[in-house]
């Protein structure tokens, strides 16, 4: 059920971040002014009243890899199915040594701050009765 009840997350863009990022990564590149490709390590699932599952982006039915597209202020995601979805940037703002990113889906907020330093992103989702915590890493397309 938790599967079902969170698949609609694809739509907020939410295949995230993966693996190691190559060496020579610099930090300009973590700015807004390159699109990213990200991919989901870790996710946290939490629904109100059973409680929370941690797993891969799979186990969620979560795309694995996201493409953050700064020029269209957009973010792609697709699934292992085929199914695409496109979700709007309503907000975004460098805050230091994180770039934030801000947008709404299907009455559900969502969130994802990536480290302007090494890449590395956390993304959260919120809506009614759950809510997802999604670690992973990015790197320039």
């Amino acid at each position: 059920m938790l599967k079902q009840k969170l698949s609609w997350l694809i739509a907020a863009g939410l295949g995230l971040a993966a693996g190691l990022l190559p060496p020579g990564v610099s930090a300009g590149q973590y700015d807004g002014s390159s699109n990213l490709i990200c991919a989901a390590t870790d996710v946290v699932g939490c629904i109100d009243g059973p409680g929370c599952l941690q797993g891969h982006a799979r186990a969620f039915e979560l795309p694995e890899f996201m493409a953050i597209d700064f020029q269209q202020k957009v973010v792609r995601a697709t699934s292992e199915s085929g199914r695409k979805e496109v979700s709007p940037i309503k907000n975004m703002e460098q805050t230091g040594s994180q770039l934030i990113l801000q947008g709404i889906e299907n009455g559900h907020g969502w969130s994802i701050a990536v480290d302007q330093n090494r890449g590395r992103m956390t993304t959260l989702v919120s809506g009614e009765d759950l809510g997802f915590i999604i670690f992973g890493a990015c790197t320039a397309l």
